[in-house]
């Protein structure tokens, strides 16, 4: 099959998957007897749920119209991924689901896990507590027991030890998957008329819906065909793209992802928990697999719910946007969301202080189709300069 083709149908595969979540499920369901463990972005250390032989799925590819499910059961003004999240469920859409976890990292997700419970159980129900004072000396021992008695749990409910070895074996597999990705991401920052903002970010989601060893072999066989087109694309001359960089804890809707393709704005990074964030680190393979589980947390690209000192996560988006050579900022912020709306007038501040253009759209997952947000991301791109 001609490189062209076979990278379509890979991404084609990857679309058809974000597109369609439940039928996923489905499918997975079909081919073993595993089960199937859900979880609620952010953070939630998936190699721990593979090493207990569960699959672990993420519950980030969204149906807006379920947000209004959750209405009787939820305020309107919590944030409209939680609310989505649990409208899927109250349909049905996650009732092949053995399992769900539920970080708490804001009011929102530590309410909704009582009210989960009530409506809509299953046979595994557990809440991951992270750290609040992330910079306590105490914080990383405390991350480590709240990994073990998570790892108890699912010992407990998959009636089975968790062995050193099979959680080394897991966080190897998870690492490698990330890695190959990073290496995509790059591509794509460098090539986007290789590698679309769409299919990249898709290719991220994608893979908290598959098992990760098959989603693995199929980023390896679309990076040796695209690495192969890079050299006939440098002849070729590079078409002007406008570099931002992307911040917030999920890119939705969507449709912003197609508003950049059409506008030829390449997203050169983001700290968004579906998108570079995600795969932007790695678990250390030596020493006990619990500490290095936390470790790579302790690691991971602060965000509004994951963050140390005051100051420390402009500090981190200055860093990114002086690596990638973006050109401003945009920040992507769900209505509702308390954390971002408490993080933000500092964030504006500081970019703003230190020369970095910046906006900020508010999105929610029911929200209308794009025009307003084209109108908005447009202005951006003029004001500081379009095409360049």
């Amino acid at each position: 099959m001609p490189a062209r083709k076979h990278a379509k149908k890979i991404y084609e595969h990857f679309n058809k998957i974000v597109a369609d979540p439940v039928l996923q499920i489905k499918r997975l369901k079909k081919t073993g007897s595993f089960r199937i463990i859900g979880w609620v972005p952010t953070d939630v250390p998936e190699e721990l749920i593979h090493a207990a032989g569960a699959l672990p799925i993420g519950i980030v590819a969204l149906e807006r119209q379920a947000v209004s499910l959750s209405t009787p059961h939820m305020q309107v003004w919590s944030c409209s991924l939680m609310r989505c999240a649990l409208g899927m469920a109250l349909e049905g859409s996650f009732d092949l689901l053995n399992g769900l976890i539920i970080p708490v990292i804001c009011d929102t997700t530590r309410m909704v896990t009582g009210i989960w419970k009530q409506v809509k159980p299953y046979a595994f129900m557990d809440n991951f507590l992270l750290p609040k004072q992330v910079d306590r000396p105490s914080a990383k021992d405390y991350l480590i027991g709240e990994m073990g008695r998570l790892k108890a749990r699912l010992e407990q409910f998959m009636d089975r030890t968790i062995t050193a070895s099979e959680l080394c074996a897991s966080i190897r597999l998870y690492n490698h998957n990330r890695s190959v990705m990073r290496k995509l991401f790059s591509l794509h920052t460098e090539h986007p008329e290789l590698l679309s903002n769409r299919n990249m970010y898709n290719i991220i989601k994608s893979s908290m819906l598959m098992p990760k060893e098959l989603h693995t072999n199929m980023i390896a066989e679309l990076w040796q065909e695209l690495e192969k087109k890079v050299d006939d694309n440098k002849s070729a001359g590079k078409k002007c793209h406008v570099r931002l960089l992307l911040s917030g804890k999920v890119w939705e809707p969507p449709v912003i992802m197609d508003i950049f393709d059409g506008l030829d704005i390449v997203s050169a990074g983001d700290d968004f928990c579906t998108g570079y964030r995600y795969i932007a680190n790695d678990v250390p393979e030596t020493g006990e697999p619990l500490r290095a589980l936390a470790e790579r947390q302790f690691n991971r690209l602060p965000i509004a719910a994951f963050a140390g000192k005051s100051g420390d996560r402009a500090k981190s988006i200055i860093k990114m946007v002086e690596e990638t050579h973006a050109h401003g900022v945009l920040f992507v912020h769900l209505k509702y969301c308390e954390p971002e709306n408490f993080d933000y007038p500092m964030l504006r501040d500081d970019l703003s202080a230190y020369g970095i253009p910046n906006c900020r759209i508010e999105t929610e997952i029911d929200s209308l189709p794009g025009e307003n947000y084209f109108e908005q991301i447009k202005a951006f791109i003029d004001s500081i300069g379009g095409v360049v």
